[in-house]
């Protein structure tokens, strides 16, 4: 009987869980984001004509805006465009199943460590991995990566199955070894971050357990045989271009920033007045620089403040109101982090490792505290967590009470989750999504007004995505009629300059550009950017976000 109760609690958390990733998913987030139309036209592209946007037959890295993105979830949305057809289902769906599946996954993989590195009852085991499943299913932080295809999702699902694989072969069979040397390489194929994850997480494996290993080398030898040709395509594309691995990387990393020279002499010039020029030069250079820079942002994604309390501050992937975690969970972080190192420290240090390597891709960026890049540490925290709780539930004598309390601060906090996310953000904060640019293009391919030329403002984005990608441009077309800038920004990514007679501009100012624009055409700019009225210049249209707020403004040119 208590088999079957446990079955019937773990399929009706994955059906919660299903619910909540899929539900309005072409409303909640209330637009596309640039990456994921960019993906979602690739994948048309590839399943129309077997190559991408550029012409790169099946790529292992899609070039899409200079930032080189991984390949492994536009090949997930390709069969979905197949039934569905190029929309915002087809594009978010894929990594909404397999965010599904990773809650399912997350019912196993506590269990499988928890056996390997503690001596607890296998009713304790299964109290922790349920209520682990249970704090994935329901955590801000994992349902909006699965609801949107902005990579990590689905990274995370391939990492949590080639953690399950490698403890079920330890534990079970050895054959499961292959399938974690498959997962773990579709992870590197899913997200940049994970190309320092995947490795260092392989690395902790085997020297975790390099006994078990060591008796098994043959066949984990193969493994890793076959894990190394399903990368030979990545290797061999890095060789004829190094953007393919690193492309992303290079222009997010802290050493991308050009005004560090610039602030280490200013900071040597003003310590030089209090010490000695020498000993201000000692303090103040490049590598201690870098390294106290890295440092400082390691720590950013163990702040409270992270969280618990503002969360990721970097659109879109900000929660208003609240951190990456509910509040309540602090509490049991702390008691579970108490209970594992007093009960198992072997366990204490391998997820203590997790935390790390988990951390260390986002700390090597500019932009943090960064919830995308550190999503793997949702897994030792939901673990810790699961185990705090536990604990707490096998201590404390009004048992009641306890499970009375925390349920129903779950229960607000999900609540209060639920109201920012699909209220608040589709509401008030449908920028942060790049609203607008659906009924924008939209409005410039109907072209009501029969003009010979438009020129969209890039201020907000990369409009000529959203002109593909809306209006199902044929990818057999594209190349003959698209002029491309491949001069990085500053921000590292490249633009285009001219689709047909759309002109795309990405640093437009009415003063730079009022003499240069065509007679009957159409301008469309945003909000915060100003033109001036005439005879000859008329505002014809605005485009609305949904909280009464100016997307953009379409003008004509006579």
């Amino acid at each position: 009987m208590q088999i079957w109760k446990n079955k019937l609690l773990f399929c009706s958390i994955l059906l919660f869980a299903f619910l909540l990733r899929v539900y309005g998913l072409d409303h909640y987030p209330p637009s596309l984001f640039s990456d994921e139309v960019s993906q979602g036209y690739n994948a048309y592209s590839i399943l129309l004509t077997g190559h991408d946007e550029y012409g790169k037959y099946l790529p292992v890295s899609l070039r899409s805006f200079g930032d080189w993105k991984p390949p492994l979830q536009t090949y997930l949305i390709v069969p979905f465009i197949y039934i569905f057809g190029l929309n915002a289902w087809s594009v978010r769906l894929p990594s909404a199943i397999l965010g599904t599946v990773t809650v399912g996954l997350f019912f196993f993989l506590p269990k499988l460590i928890l056996e390997k590195f503690t001596s607890w009852n296998k009713k304790l085991n299964m109290r922790v991995s349920l209520l682990a499943m249970i704090f994935l299913c329901i955590s801000p932080w994992h349902i909006l990566q699965s609801r949107s295809a902005m990579l990590a999702g689905i990274a995370l699902f391939f990492t949590v199955l080639g953690l399950h694989s490698f403890f079920k072969g330890l534990l079970v069979n050895k054959k499961y070894w292959f399938v974690s040397g498959i997962a773990f390489v579709l992870a590197i194929y899913s997200y940049y971050g994970m190309r320092l994850i995947i490795p260092l997480l392989i690395l902790i494996l085997l020297m975790f357990f390099r006994k078990e290993i060591y008796k098994n080398f043959l066949l984990l030898f193969v493994a890793s045989l076959v894990s190394g040709i399903l990368l030979l395509p990545l290797g061999l594309a890095f060789i004829k271009e190094p953007n393919v691995v690193f492309g992303r990387a290079r222009t997010v990393s802290v050493f991308y920033d050009k005004g560090v020279s610039l602030r280490i002499w200013q900071q040597i010039a003003e310590d030089g007045i209090t010490m000695n020029t020498k000993l201000a030069q000692f303090y103040h250079n490049k590598p201690f620089n870098y390294l106290s820079d890295i440092v400082r942002r390691f720590f950013e994604h163990l702040d409270g403040r992270f969280l618990f309390l503002i969360g990721d501050q970097n659109p879109p992937f900000q929660i208003p109101g609240m951190g990456v975690l509910y509040l309540i969970d602090a509490i049991f972080i702390v008691i579970g982090i108490a209970y594992i190192l007093k009960t198992s420290p072997s366990l204490f240090k391998f997820l203590g490792i997790l935390v790390i390597i988990s951390i260390l891709p986002a700390a090597f960026t500019y932009v943090t505290p960064a919830s995308n890049r550190t999503l793997t540490l949702l897994l030792p925290l939901a673990i810790v967590t699961a185990i705090g709780f536990t604990h707490t539930l096998y201590s404390i004598r009004k048992v009641r009470t306890f499970i009375a309390f925390s349920t129903l601060m779950y229960i607000g906090s999900f609540v209060y989750f639920i109201y920012q996310y699909f209220y608040i953000i589709p509401y008030t904060h449908a920028d942060w999504w790049h609203y607008g640019y659906k009924e924008l293009v939209s409005y410039v391919k109907q072209n009501p007004l029969n003009v010979d030329y438009t020129s969209i403002s890039g201020k907000a984005s990369v409009p000529y995505i959203f002109y593909l990608f809306y209006n199902q441009i044929d990818p057999n077309s594209i190349n003959k009629k698209i002029i491309r800038n491949y001069h990085s920004d500053e921000f590292g990514f490249e633009h285009v300059d001219q689709f047909d007679n759309i002109d795309f501009i990405r640093y437009f100012t009415w003063e730079e550009y009022q003499g240069k624009l065509q007679s009957n055409s159409l301008l469309a700019v945003t909000a915060q950017e100003n033109v001036n009225i005439s005879n000859s210049v008329t505002e014809v249209k605005k485009i609305y976000f949904p909280d009464g707020r100016v997307a953009f403004r379409l003008y004509r040119i006579q």
